[in-house]
């Protein structure tokens, strides 16, 4: 509104110099003087027209981005679900027309459903973020609290997912970590992605370990684990939205892609950073640190 106020002010005043013009009465110096007005009201004119241009291609420019957003964001929801919604849909066929079937069989079919609707849950839940966290709808709700003890408690939550994989998980908490200010739900969101991600892509017999830390004023959390390593080509990827990398889950486990891509924003959303080291053949860790202040 304010650059279409400043355009139609010099247009009004271009307007009024032409006016003044058509006196056939005016002396050379006048005449000059209104032409040099005539001038000068031009070139800001000019300049304000070439501005409103670059504005308009930006905008057109964050348009296209956030159409290829969401096309890419449609795509990936039918693409992930269609899998699961065929395989409910497919084992609850079974169970409706099989009269026959024993309870072990029907416990079977139940524990498949549970498991493949649980995973479209968590799908479902990382869709939503990044639709909230891309059109800028992250609200963080802050208290002080003890970042340390609740890593210690997702670290003992998640151990029931390790134990299955027979993965060694353990956590090393400093003492004395100072309380710093934090979402505990989005947090827990951070802590539970690296976690998991750390238990998907190790094998069994290898050992993740979690540690916290104090930095300055705040924490420093890691999470390191023994799996493959990730390439060096994937390392710039690593954060990036409906990105997929080339290491697979070693146990079939799913992975919609979307986890880092959260737990980045998340993460910058607190004002703090996370970088990741790596090596192939010899794991990776993800090292956050949140700010005291």
């Amino acid at each position: 509104m304010a650059n279409n106020s400043i355009f139609d002010k010099e247009t009004q005043l271009l307007e009024e110099s032409a006016q003044v013009l058509e006196d056939d009465n005016l002396d050379r110096d006048a005449l000059r003087a209104e032409y040099e007005t005539l001038f000068k009201g031009y070139r800001r004119l000019v300049k304000q027209t070439q501005r409103l241009i670059k504005m308009s291609d930006r905008q057109q420019l964050e348009l296209l981005e956030l159409n290829e957003l969401k096309n890419k964001f449609v795509g990936m929801a039918a693409h992930d679900l269609r899998s699961p919604c065929s395989i409910i849909n497919g084992y609850s066929e079974l169970m409706k027309s099989s009269a026959s079937m024993d309870d072990a069989e029907r416990d079977e079919f139940i524990g498949i459903i549970n498991e493949v609707s649980g995973n479209m849950i968590k799908m479902l839940g990382d869709l939503l973020d990044v639709s909230a966290i891309e059109s800028g709808r992250l609200v963080l709700e802050p208290a002080k609290g003890d970042l340390g003890d609740l890593i210690e408690q997702r670290v003992t939550f998640l151990s029931m997912l390790s134990e299955k994989k027979d993965i060694s998980l353990t956590c090393q908490k400093a003492d004395g970590l100072p309380q710093i200010s934090f979402d505990s739900d989005r947090m827990c969101q951070v802590i539970d992605n690296l976690i998991t991600n750390a238990i998907k892509f190790s094998e069994s017999g290898t050992a993740i370990l979690v540690t916290a830390d104090a930095d300055d004023e705040g924490i420093r959390f890691q999470v390191a684990d023994q799996g493959p390593g990730i390439p060096p080509e994937d390392l710039d990827k690593m954060f990036g939205t409906f990105q997929k990398l080339s290491n697979r889950p070693t146990g079939g486990e799913k992975s919609s892609g979307l986890g880092l891509a959260i737990v980045k924003k998340i993460i910058t959303a607190h004002k703090g950073t996370i970088n990741v080291e790596s090596e192939v053949g010899k794991g990776s860790a993800f090292i956050v640190t949140i700010p005291g202040a």
